[in-house]
């Protein structure tokens, strides 16, 4: 077993940098701040969170059992810590407890990129001068001499709100060191090397800014392009490669249609909304008017729970006796008294639709859109509007869906932190759940470690060929 230590390298390539320590580490709340913010998250989930069926947890019991575990806590970090074990029990990725940057102010992350595959985890990019250190691909076997698998189930699952599988693994990448305590701390890891050979890795965490001034490395050598909001690249056979990475800036509307010249010239049209993690759905649904000509925009349904006091003190009574259903079909207030009583009497809003109603000649060369489990809430709208689409087909390739999505309620906690709720439940208009599942994509295509150690980007190679090789079948339905 080898044994490797990047000391060194940090002295080279960071020079002057030092490791970032948080401030107030060993501030405290008071008890009294400490139940106010468990209390406060507590209710507004109570009477808000629109996905408690799909959670296997008794909230009221749950609340009293993180009491004293509150109480016990010793600093601001230890409290907001306990906090997202509380709120990971929701399963819900738009359902999150954020810390201070009081206590966050310090980096956790490794020199190393890391992806799941198939519920294994594999380098995927390292930092400059690493890639002899510890080969792309290797897959990632021990944390502090502990099991990865082990070590996630204790240090990294139970304070992850996810709401779908996959979206728990990929966020618990995101949050491999968060219980650590400064960037000093340095972890051992252990790796199985694509040849087979199992090595040693010692690394402390890196700060922000140390990563931003490096340069990282894919397996084939070359450098990612810089994250932007945009971006257009002509691939071979006069294809257009149209990476969205966000619509929480209607800047990319802009920047779409300054694309136009070279998209009406195109042979075909790649959408990329793989690392979208969302923003306002109207964007989505704007740049997807240019790609069919529908008149009508249909996207999801949504609910929300209601509460009026009355009815829940009417509820009190009815409650005494078991829910008649057949009773509720006839009687409203019934209905809605009981319901409001157990908190599942819910508002029905409109569906989501737009008018499209563009005025510029639309792009009629076959298009395929790319997803991901890094696409998310706004950008999941997107695809919900084209899952719906009655006469045009737009195919979706890739893995599924992040699955979530939804309006969620924010709100302060004690000491500077915040959290936020979801409160708004979307569905496909006959009522599918997507959230808690992801938008499943129509051909499936998943990173493997060869194309990790390649360096080839396989969702794109095969989006490529499906324009190539059968764009008639692209179009109308």
């Amino acid at each position: 077993m080898n044994r490797l230590s990047i000391a060194l390298f940090i002295l080279l390539v960071i020079g002057s940098s030092r490791p970032l320590v948080a401030q107030n580490r060993n501030a405290n709340l008071t008890d009294a701040d400490k139940i106010a913010g468990l209390s406060l998250f507590w209710s507004e989930a109570r009477y808000n969170f629109a996905y408690f069926d799909k959670t296997k947890v008794n909230w009221d019991s749950a609340y009293r059992a993180f009491i004293p575990q509150v109480l016990s806590t010793r600093t601001t970090y230890d409290y907001y810590r306990t906090l997202e074990r509380f709120c990971a029990l929701l399963n819900d990725g738009h359902t999150n407890v954020y810390a201070p940057w009081s206590v966050l102010g310090y980096s956790t992350y490794v020199p190393l990129q890391l992806l799941a595959i198939d519920q294994k985890i594999y380098v995927s990019q390292v930092l400059k001068g690493l890639s002899d250190s510890v080969p792309i691909g290797s897959e990632l076997l021990t944390v502090n001499d502990q099991p990865i698998r082990q070590y996630l189930d204790q240090k990294v699952f139970p304070y992850v709100s996810a709401s779908t599988e996959h979206h728990k693994w990929n966020n618990a990448l995101f949050r491999l060191w968060s219980a650590t305590s400064d960037t000093t701390t340095v972890y051992p890891m252990t790796f199985r090397t694509p040849d087979g050979k199992t090595i040693r890795f010692d690394s402390r965490l890196f700060s922000q800014r140390e990563r931003n001034q490096s340069q990282w490395l894919r397996g084939n050598g070359t450098s990612p392009a810089k994250s932007q909001l945009s971006r257009l690249t002509m691939q071979p056979g006069n294809i257009a490669h149209v990476e969205l990475n966000s619509f929480g800036d209607k800047k990319v509307i802009d920047q779409f249609k300054d694309m136009l010249p070279q998209l009406r010239s195109a042979k075909g049209i790649i959408l990329d909304i793989r690392q979208n993690g969302g923003g306002n759905s109207d964007i989505g649904a704007e740049i997807l008017k240019y790609f069919t000509a529908e008149k009508r925009l249909v996207g999801s349904a949504w609910r929300t729970r209601e509460h009026r006091a009355a009815y829940k003190a009417w509820g009190t009574w009815q409650a005494k006796s078991p829910y008649d259903s057949t009773k509720a079909k006839t009687d409203a207030w019934y209905r809605r008294a009981y319901q409001t009583f157990t908190g599942d009497f819910w508002y029905a809003g409109d569906t989501m639709t737009y008018d499209n109603d563009l005025n510029e000649p639309r792009l009629s060369m076959p298009v395929v859109v790319l997803a991901g489990n890094q696409t998310a809430s706004a950008a999941e709208d997107l695809l919900v509007i084209i899952r719906q689409l009655k006469t045009t087909r737009i195919p979706i390739l890739g893995e599924p869906s992040m699955g979530t999505t939804g309006q969620p309620l924010p709100f302060d906690l004690p000491g500077g932190g915040s959290a936020r709720i979801c409160t708004k439940r979307d569905t496909y208009v006959n009522g599918t759940d997507f959230v808690g599942v992801g938008v499943k994509p129509d051909i499936l295509v998943k990173p493997t470690v060869q194309s990790l150690i390649s360096g080839r980007d396989v969702v794109l190679e095969r989006a490529l060929a499906v324009l190539t090789s059968s764009p008639s079948a692209i179009g109308k339905k």
